[in-house]
């Protein structure tokens, strides 16, 4: 079973950019990747891969309805395991030191 890496991003254009720029890795088995455009949906898809290897989370910081920084907690609590990164167009201080 190949590892998983979760992308969780409100922008559907988020899903092609990742999808191209590791397509060789995916083709070749290195891991798959999942795709949510919300926590609900992330924390859905955390619970549904419970048997799979879950390596990483990419997720956006604000998204509507849950934001990245209230998925966090969430995910880590369910996958204590998973490695986290954050993603942003806001490069504040404020929103750095929230996610850490």
């Amino acid at each position: 079973m190949n590892p998983l890496i979760l992308v969780v991003d409100d922008e559907s254009d988020v899903e092609d950019l990742f999808r191209q720029q590791f397509r060789r890795d995916i083709r070749a088995g290195r891991f798959t990747m999942e795709f949510a455009e919300s926590g609900a949906s992330a924390l859905q898809k955390i619970s549904d891969a419970n048997a799979v290897p879950l390596i990483l989370i990419l997720s956006d910081v604000n998204m509507p309805g849950m934001s990245g920084l209230e998925l966090l907690p969430k995910a880590k609590a369910s996958r204590p395991d998973v490695s986290v990164i954050m993603i942003t167009a806001y490069g504040d201080d404020d929103t750095r030191r929230r996610a850490l």
